[in-house]
């Protein structure tokens, strides 16, 4: 069962995505009640020869905390609390599924502004998540 006061913001440590979060941030104010979940993937990197494991987990660590340093100081400013989780994987099945995981009642993202054109070529991770999730989702432009 989904709980509608769980909402989950995946945050690439764009603009957009911290639009999303004030998003959020304004209605937790509001509802104290609510919990929050900010959601950074970092997509999957393959070892080889020249890469290492070890390589790619401090590249993952060190590129999610870029990603994060911003939402961490917004959270701070407003005083709001969240939990901060770093996955692995497909931008928009990990975002789905994570969502699924932790039960959310809402997913908040905001959009790159590709424009419909450039997001219809190219393939846009807010449009897949809207297709694959199986709650609401608000996109935040």
């Amino acid at each position: 069962m989904m709980d509608e006061k769980r909402l989950l913001v995946p945050i690439d440590g764009s603009d957009n995505s911290l639009r999303a979060l004030a998003f959020v941030i304004n209605r937790a104010k509001k509802d104290r009640g609510m919990r929050i979940y900010l959601l950074n993937v970092q997509p999957p990197l393959p070892p080889s020869l020249f890469v290492t494991r070890a390589m790619i987990a401090e590249h993952h660590e060190s590129m999610s905390k870029e990603a994060m340093a911003s939402s961490r100081r917004v959270l701070a400013k407003h005083r709001v609390s969240a939990e901060i989780v770093v996955r692995i994987g497909d931008t928009a099945d990990t975002i789905v599924k994570f969502a699924r995981y932790k039960r959310c009642g809402e997913i908040v993202m905001g959009t790159r502004g590709l424009g419909s054109l450039k997001g219809l070529l190219l393939g846009s991770s807010t449009t897949r998540v809207i297709h694959l999730a199986r709650v609401p989702v608000t996109v935040v432009p």
